[in-house]
């Protein structure tokens, strides 16, 4: 499923009227609590990159103990997206008087849905 629109052509409504984008999770690290995900045009990164709630749907069947195990799980040598999203926390910069700060961009709160 798409949109009915370029996303350009709502940017504004995305970055100053949505408060929450749902994406699905292609895989979550239990080791570190990382999500992994893979845009496409139905699901453009933007979706979990500037709407202050992002709802991750991850399936249980996809939940590995480390990074390693899910790429070899799933076979994705033979067919890894240009562009790929790991989510293990906050943003967080020290570029700011070389002070570590969090939450400098990105949503304020990731809720995981985790379906069995």
């Amino acid at each position: 499923m798409g949109f009915d629109k370029a996303l350009e052509d709502w940017k504004t409504q995305l970055f100053f009227e949505i408060d929450g984008a749902v994406t699905t999770a292609r895989a979550g690290i239990a080791a570190t609590g990382t999500l992994i995900l893979w845009p496409t045009p139905a699901e453009p990164r933007t979706m979990s990159l500037v709407p202050p709630v992002h709802f991750a749907v991850l399936a249980a069947s996809s939940l590995y103990d480390t990074f390693d195990a899910a790429p070899s799980a799933k076979g994705w040598v033979h067919g890894m997206p240009s562009n790929a999203l790991l989510i293990s926390g906050p943003s967080r910069t020290a570029d700011i008087e070389q002070t570590l700060t969090y939450g400098i961009h990105g949503p304020m709160e990731l809720v995981v849905l985790l379906i069995e």
